[in-house]
C-alpha cells in the first residue's frame, strides 16, 4: 500500500505539473485560434472591399462603353450629315455656276443684240436718210 501511495503520489504530482502546461498550450492555441480568425476576418474585409471596387470598376466600364457606342453612333450620324451637307453644297455649287454661266451667256447675247439693234437701226436710218435725201431731190426736182 505503501507502494501505491507513492506511485499514486507520483501521478499527482504529474498531473499537477502538467495542469500548467496544458493550460499554457490551451492559451497558446486559443491565441493563435483567435490571431487566425482576426487574420480571417481582415482578408474577408480586404476581398469585400476588392469585390466592392471590382464592380464599381465594371459598372465604370460598361458606362464608358455605353458613352463610346453613343459617341460612335453621333461620329456616323455626323459623318453622314456631313457628305450630305458636302453632296448639297456641290450641287448648288454647280448650279450656281450653271447659273452664272447662263446669265454671261444671256449678257453676251443681250449686247449682241443691242449692238444688231443699233448697226440695224443705223443701217435704217441710213436707208431712210437715204430716202428722205432723194425724197427732197425729187421734191426739188418737181420743184
Amino acid at each position: 500500500m505503501e507502494k501505491d501511495f507513492k506511485t499514486e503520489s507520483t501521478s499527482d504530482s504529474l498531473q499537477s505539473s502538467s495542469e500548467p502546461l496544458f493550460s499554457i498550450q490551451i492559451l497558446e492555441f486559443k491565441t493563435s485560434l483567435l490571431e487566425a480568425l482576426e487574420e480571417l476576418r481582415m482578408r474577408r474585409e480586404a476581398e469585400i472591399q476588392y469585390e466592392e471596387q471590382i464592380r464599381k470598376i465594371i459598372i465604370e466600364k460598361q458606362e464608358l462603353q455605353w458613352q463610346k457606342e453613343n459617341l460612335q453612333h453621333q461620329k456616323e450620324t455626323l459623318t453622314k450629315q456631313h457628305k450630305e451637307a458636302m453632296t448639297l453644297f456641290k450641287k448648288q455649287g454647280q448650279y450656281q455656276l450653271a447659273s452664272e454661266i447662263k446669265e454671261k451667256e444671256i449678257e453676251g447675247l443681250k449686247e449682241t443684240l443691242k449692238g444688231l439693234q443699233v448697226n440695224g437701226l443705223s443701217t435704217f436710218l441710213g436707208a431712210w436718210g437715204c430716202c428722205t435725201e432723194l425724197s427732197s431731190f425729187v421734191r426739188l426736182a418737181k420743184a
